[in-house]
């Protein structure tokens, strides 16, 4: 078995489990992205390796994953091992804010990650550093839905930010005006919560499992909060205070 990816499910197309759900967001923001055979990619904040060990596998893609967690590093370079791309990827203890690398890529592949990062904006404009010209930027993150207000947000938004351990959140237009003063051509925009919204129906069912109960209650007030962020994060997406947000951007 592959490792698990650690992102949102895109539920159409026939998703019937998680699982599946997250191989077709892979599928959704590849074709977005335009990957094709042997494209050099920099996945950020690569996880367990999932996405980059598929890129490599199914589109012959050369991958190099950073990720903070040297734990995930290693479960990344297994899995590669395991499914035989190992040749074809790369992974990396690295750290996205400081993050400096000699060669350039012909895509930078970003999903459920820069809402994690203190200064958003700042990555995105040097982010070009990554690229050859002509090179896109992939990103898929939680965002800020539009026209929400100090209540809305205080009630839905700010309880999720605490538990997912977000800084801060931006809406899709802000995020848009971040590339476009960077330079880069915007390809497309997309709002897929309606498709991914499913995530977190599931992520509810499993906090209400018995034994999960027990462990989230063993392991203190960090998994509590983040067991309210995962319930929160549900209503603050019906409730249209949170979006999934896509762009695809061209640097010049």
């Amino acid at each position: 078995m592959g490792a698990p990816h650690l992102h949102d499910g895109y539920y159409a197309n026939g998703a019937t489990s998680k699982e599946m759900a997250q191989a077709h967001l892979v599928d959704v923001l590849a074709s977005a992205a335009a990957v094709r055979k042997g494209m050099e990619v920099l996945d950020v904040g690569c996880g367990m390796g999932a996405t980059s060990v598929e890129l490599a596998k199914r589109w012959h893609c050369r991958t190099h994953g950073v990720t903070l967690s040297p734990v995930q590093v290693e479960i990344a370079r297994e899995l590669a091992l395991r499914q035989g791309v190992a040749e074809r990827t790369r992974f990396e203890v690295r750290d996205a804010e400081t993050l400096e690398l000699a060669r350039r890529f012909d895509l930078l592949w970003m999903v459920g990650v820069l809402g994690h990062l203190p200064d958003q904006a700042a990555f995105v404009a040097r982010s070009r550093c990554f690229l050859r010209p002509g090179g896109r930027f992939l990103l898929g993150d939680w965002m800020l839905g539009p026209d929400v207000g100090a209540t809305a947000r205080a009630r839905l938004v700010d309880p999720v930010l605490e538990g997912m351990l977000m800084p801060s959140i931006f809406g899709l237009a802000e995020t848009r005006d971040w590339f476009e003063a960077a330079g880069y051509r915007i390809l497309e925009t997309r709002d897929i919560t309606a498709e991914t919204a499913p995530t977190w129906d599931e992520g509810v069912a499993i906090t209400r499992v018995g034994a999960v109960v027990k462990l989230v209650q063993s392991l203190g007030h960090d998994a509590i909060r983040l067991v309210q962020a995962i319930r929160g994060m549900r209503k603050a997406m019906a409730e249209g205070a949170i979006v999934y947000g896509v762009v695809v951007a061209e640097a010049p």
